[in-house]
């Protein structure tokens, strides 16, 4: 392998493992905020909420009918749902922000997002769908919380990007410590994704 496939792939793979622990994060969070803080929900203290599974062994102040309520595993699958349409859009440029190519010059990816959210409405909010995938409806504030948590995986990303963009001392030091990496073979030049490579004596270089 050479210093360049390592870079790019290592520093690929280190953003995905950072979406991806956002995206599990926000999806846990949802269902943690409802048992823990909504208004509709039973406000229980976060250490009841880790030994659900002992409620029926012990006297509590609540039912322990409350874990079998619809509206936490709503709202985190809701959570799962609105955060990936979100990653979506982070998918139109590997590195280029959103600023500079906007959602709406896509309108397929745009058109299948919108698909994707009112089939998830029409099952959230009509009867037999609902009953039949186990959810509920959700209240506006329910939804604002949804927002709430899934919008941030477009700023992450954002933030990932621009170190992509503007990376060179960082992707050149990694490189210069790769070079000392035996990889079984000479290492040429080559290009990497901002305009960044390598030469030989693993100096960076900008195409």
């Amino acid at each position: 392998m050479q210093v360049g496939e390592a870079v790019v792939t290592g520093w690929l793979f280190f953003r995905y493992v950072v979406i991806g622990a956002y995206v599990g994060l926000a999806t846990v969070a949802g269902f943690i905020w409802w048992f823990v803080y909504a208004e509709t929900g039973p406000r229980l203290p976060y250490s009841e909420l880790m030994n659900f599974d002992t409620c029926h062994m012990r006297q509590t102040s609540y039912p322990c009918s409350i874990f079998e309520d619809r509206h936490p595993s709503t709202v985190s699958m809701t959570v799962l749902v609105v955060v990936e349409m979100f990653n979506a859009l982070n998918n139109l440029s590997e590195n280029q922000s959103l600023a500079a190519i906007p959602p709406w010059s896509n309108l397929w990816l745009v058109g299948s997002i919108i698909l994707t959210l009112l089939l998830h409405i029409l099952i959230l909010y009509i009867q037999p769908l609902s009953i039949l995938f186990s959810v509920t409806p959700l209240s506006w504030t329910e939804w604002k919380v949804v927002l709430y948590l899934s919008f941030p995986v477009i700023m992450i990303d954002e933030v990932l990007k621009f170190l992509s963009r503007n990376s060179r001392g960082f992707l050149g030091w990694v490189g210069k410590v790769l070079r000392k990496v035996d990889f079984g073979g000479g290492l040429a030049s080559f290009r990497t994704f901002g305009g960044v490579g390598w030469s030989n004596d693993g100096a960076c270089v900008e195409w």
